[in-house]
Formats: structure tokens, C-alpha cells, sequence
């Protein structure tokens, strides 16, 4: 039979119970579900209880769990209750601590032996040098019987003292090794010495929860503990594979996406089921309140700075372009690429969740783990987009709609096109249905060139008269690929904030496709079916009329 949820409430029972004891359960990590940020761990103990009531004792657990986010279920085929589910925060001895006094009290252990070793290697040496001096002497001396010394030839003694000489020296210079080596020691065992006095024991927290079960006659029974704990999440990471387009073909993308798990709590996840959840339970649950503004007048003489402006307008936004990868293109493959696997996918109401095939270690250290979701074949509509006036090159761009069921959350893409590297950009977060695009890098082979063809600076008028300040550039287009390319020309018409000060465009210019492209007063924009070969113009130019006195404060380039 299935046990119900335990909560912080005793639940009644309908029997006198017995008596209480204490077991200890032996639990492992069965099952993790990791949050963007956060996790939940479910934790098995399998126990047997007697008769009466009996408290499950889960101890050692990290100390940084929510203790609100205690949970325990079960199993039993006979019947069992849980009443309360208590907690308690306990200080132990890190054995952190214990492993590294023991490390070094190896290290000094190994050194003594060392030096010890090095002090029989100096004094056999001593006594060498000793008796190969006495050797020496000897050879001198003279005989006990006939009473004559040997005599030694000029060839006789050199030998004999090179050979003297050459021990000595060899003996002499093992000594001193020896002794420098010894010095080394003693400055190694002082500096360990040091730390093991510096190490003091060291205390870590641990959570014990403790489960109140009863049950009427001895049962056996599964236990699944839940906490949450926060040091812990997943970041998505995608990869971006543009296939260009070919002959009744339309350009795809492989959107691969992948996840980077990692967590540093005080237990390592060892063998465990994976599952990645696109919930954020550690965020906002609900939007946040907005205040009334009042908006208040000040004399200039009471303050001096007397009024903060209500908005500001922020600063024109560049796109952000993608530089070039320098590498080859990647040869064909001859043999059958290596299958990886995937998650599963599952949709729980409001979100997703990615069951990772297999067990899956997760060490405590910080160490991201890298997972492998799922693969999606998207359908493209490829572009390119230029701003001459600012780079020379075009960028190539690919839109898609994201298909599937499950959201894609923001996280950085790496972006190859035809099987090369290109860079890296970036996701929004994104549901099924919602349109986006990525930028592939500058496209070699999309052609854009501005020239300035007028520049004309004067004046004009006959009753009054005014500065005039004249430019117009030709942009031409050409598109060496053998399929068409829509592409986007982007530059700047100045505008005006005063009466006084007009801007027209001149006559013959080309019309622009979209004024104040994406609400920016003054950027314009030229749409073109780019045919293959064939190159386009763009005329574009204005005039700028000002009060013959009154300086343009504006960069007309």
C-alpha cells in the first residue's frame, strides 16, 4: 500500500502503540531533479519495524537544505503511518581536517626516514675517506721484517695519488650532497610542523531528520525522503549547425542542445537518476508592485540640482557581429558517426522536464557535468544584414521558429555554418511558436561598398542667407552566391530638434524600405532580393540647412 505525504502534524493512530525505537536508515541518493538554480534529492531507506511506534533516523545530511522542503513517502505491504517529520541542525568534526593531519604526518614520517637514511650515507663516507687515507700512509711505511722502505717510482706515486686524490674528492662531494640535502629536510619537516599546529580542528553542519512512523503489527517498508538544496543548477548550452541551401533544398539548422550540471553541496551525487527541470522554483512567484510617481516642481534658487528627468533615452544599439572563424572546411565523413544519446522529454504542466538516459555521477566539487538533451532539425530563412557605413562586411542571419513543445531557456550558442566554426552568440529565452535569429558571420561572398559621390559645402539665399551642407553615396550590392539572398542596407539620415535646422533628402534618392528602422529616429533601412551575380545601387543623400551663423554639432561621415 502507498503511504501518504508526512507532514509537520502528528497524525492520530487507532492502536495503543507498543513501544518506540530508534533506527538509523541507511540511505542512498536514488534520484536528483536539478533546477536552472537549486535541486531536489530524493534519498531510499528500505527499514524493518516492530510493533509500536518506531522513529527513522536520517542523519548526515548536507546541512544546507531547506528544511521547509521536507518530504517523506513510502511503501510497506503492511500498514504503517508517519506521523511528524523532524529536523535538527548538528555539528560534527570535518574529516577533512583528519585526512589532511594524516597527509602530513605521512610527509613527515617519509622525510625523517630521508634524513635518517642521509645520515648512514655521511657517516659511511667518513669512514671511507678515513681509511683511504690511512691506506695512503700505510704504503709508506716501512716493513716489519726487513726494516727498509718500498721505494716508489715517479709513475708509482702519481698513480697512487690520483687514485687517493679521486676517492676523496668523489667522498667528499657525496657529503656534502648529503648535508645540503639534509638542510633541504629540515626546512620541509619546520614548515609542516608549522601547519599541523595551524590545523585545528575543523566543523562542518549536518541536518538529522528524524520520522515518527507507527505501525500496528511488524512491517517492512521503502522510505523516500525529499529535500531541496540551493548549490546547486544547470545552464543550457546550444549548438547551432547551418546547413546553407541547395538546390530544392531550404537552408536548416541542427539545433543541438546540450546542459552544463554542476553543484557543490556536502554530498556527492554517485550513480543517481538525472532529470533536468526548466522550473525556477528559487525566483519570483509573482510580479512586483509598482508606486505611484509624483512628479514635483522646484525653484531654481532652493536647489541646484533641482529636477532628475523622468526617462532617458537610451544610446542607439549596434548589432552584434560575429567574426569569421579561420579554418577549413570539414572533409566528408567516410565511416557512421557515434550515436549519443538523448533525454527524455517530458512536459509537466508549465514545464519541461529532461529525463537524462542512465545513471549519472555528479561530484561535489563544482565540476560541471555535460549532458546531452535533445537534437531539433529546424527549417531557416536565411539573410544578410550590412551596415557599410560602419564595417564593410555583410552578415549572414537566419531566422527560424522554434518547433516542439518545450522552451528553449537562454544560454550561449556555438554557430557553425557548413560544417565550420563561426563563433559564438547567444539565446533568448524562447517558447514553441516564437520567432528568432542568429548571426553566422560576415558572408565573403555578399559584396557591399559605400562611396560618397557628393560633398558640397556652401551657402545659399538671397534675402538671408543660410549654411548648406550637401552628401550623397552610392552603396552598390552583389551577391556571388548561385541562390538568392535577401539583404538589409543600413544607414543614417541626421535629423533635426530645432526649427531652425532642416534635413531633406535630395531628389533621385533611393526610397528607403522602413524609416527609424526598429524605432532608431533616423536609421534607414533597404531591403533587396539580392539575385545571384547581379549588383545593385543604392543612391542615398541629404541636405542640411542651418542659419549662416549657427555651427551643425552633428558627424555628417
Amino acid at each position: 500500500m502507498r503511504i501518504a505525504l508526512a507532514f509537520a502534524v502528528l497524525a492520530t493512530t487507532a492502536f495503543t502503540p507498543a513501544f518506540a525505537a530508534d533506527i538509523a536508515a541507511h540511505s542512498h541518493i536514488e534520484a536528483v531533479t536539478v533546477f536552472p538554480s537549486g535541486a531536489e534529492v530524493m534519498r531510499v531507506a528500505e527499514a524493518a519495524l516492530a510493533a509500536g511506534e518506531t522513529t527513522l533516523i536520517f542523519s548526515d545530511l548536507p546541512g544546507e537544505l531547506d528544511p521547509a522542503t521536507l518530504r517523506v513517502e513510502g511503501s510497506s505491504p503492511g500498514k504503517i503511518e508517519i506521523g511528524s517529520v523532524d529536523s535538527r541542525a548538528v555539528t560534527v568534526a570535518s574529516g577533512d581536517t583528519d585526512a589532511q593531519r594524516k597527509r602530513l604526518e605521512d610527509s613527515i614520517e617519509a622525510l625523517r626516514d630521508e634524513r635518517a637514511a642521509l645520515d648512514q650515507t655521511v657517516s659511511d663516507a667518513e669512514y671511507q675517506k678515513t681509511l683511504m687515507q690511512q691506506l695512503a700512509a700505510n704504503a709508506f711505511a716501512p716493513p716489519p721484517k726487513d726494516g727498509a722502505a718500498k721505494s716508489f717510482g715517479a709513475q708509482d706515486l702519481g698513480s697512487l695519488l690520483d687514485l687517493v686524490g679521486g676517492k676523496l674528492q668523489v667522498l667528499s662531494k657525496l657529503i656534502l650532497d648529503s648535508k645540503l640535502r639534509q638542510r633541504a629536510i629540515d626546512k620541509q619537516m619546520g614548515d609542516l610542523n608549522t601547519a599541523m599546529e595551524q590545523l585545528a580542528p575543523q566543523e562542518v553542519q549536518r541536518m538529522v531528520v528524524s520520522v515518527h512512523l507507527a505501525a500496528p503489527m511488524a512491517a517492512a517498508g521503502t522510505f523516500r525522503l525529499k529535500y531541496r538544496v540551493a548549490d546547486a543548477g544547470w545552464t543550457p548550452i546550444y549548438d547551432a549547425r547551418l546547413t546553407s541551401p541547395a538546390k530544392d533544398t531550404k537552408a536548416k539548422i541542427e539545433l543541438v542542445r546540450r546542459a552544463d550540471v554542476m553543484q557543490r553541496t556536502t554530498e556527492n551525487w554517485a550513480g543517481v537518476t538525472l532529470t533536468l527541470s526548466t522550473a525556477r522554483p528559487l525566483g519570483a512567484t509573482a510580479a512586483p508592485d509598482i508606486l505611484p510617481q509624483q512628479v514635483a516642481g522646484y525653484d531654481q534658487g532652493r536647489a541646484a540640482n533641482y529636477a532628475r528627468p523622468l526617462a532617458t533615452r537610451n544610446a542607439p544599439r549596434e548589432d552584434d557581429a560575429l567574426a569569421a572563424a579561420d579554418s577549413a572546411p570539414a572533409e566528408a565523413k567516410k565511416d557512421v558517426s557515434v550515436a549519443q544519446v538523448e533525454a527524455e522529454v517530458q512536459i509537466a504542466g508549465f514545464q519541461a522536464l529532461y529525463v537524462i538516459p542512465g545513471l549519472v555521477s555528479i561530484d561535489n566539487t563544482g565540476t560541471a557535468k555535460k549532458v546531452r538533451i535533445d537534437t531539433s532539425d529546424i527549417e531557416a530563412s536565411l539573410s544578410a544584414r550590412a551596415v557599410p557605413k560602419l564595417d564593410p562586411n555583410a552578415y549572414l542571419t537566419a531566422s527560424f521558429t522554434l518547433n516542439g513543445e518545450t522552451p528553449l531557456l537562454p544560454g550561449p550558442v556555438m554557430l557553425y555554418r557548413d560544417g565550420v566554426f563561426m563563433g559564438q552568440g547567444g539565446l533568448p529565452l524562447l517558447s514553441p511558436g516564437e520567432e528568432t535569429r542568429l548571426g553566422f558571420g560576415a558572408d565573403d561572398l555578399i559584396k557591399v561598398k559605400r562611396v560618397e559621390v557628393k560633398h558640397v559645402s556652401g551657402e545659399e539665399g538671397l534675402i538671408t542667407t543660410s549654411n548648406v551642407e550637401t552628401r550623397a553615396y552610392d552603396i552598390s550590392l552583389r551577391n556571388l552566391h548561385d541562390f538568392a539572398v535577401p539583404v538589409t542596407i543600413l544607414d543614417q539620415m541626421p535629423f533635426s530638434t530645432r526649427e531652425d535646422i532642416t534635413v531633406e533628402t535630395l531628389s533621385g534618392m533611393s526610397p528607403a524600405t522602413i524609416k527609424d528602422f526598429e524605432k532608431k529616429r533616423g536609421v534607414l533601412a533597404w531591403t533587396l532580393s539580392a539575385e545571384p551575380k547581379v549588383e545593385n545601387v543604392i543612391h542615398h543623400g541629404f541636405k542640411v540647412t542651418s542659419p549662416k551663423n549657427q555651427e551643425v554639432g552633428m558627424n555628417l561621415n
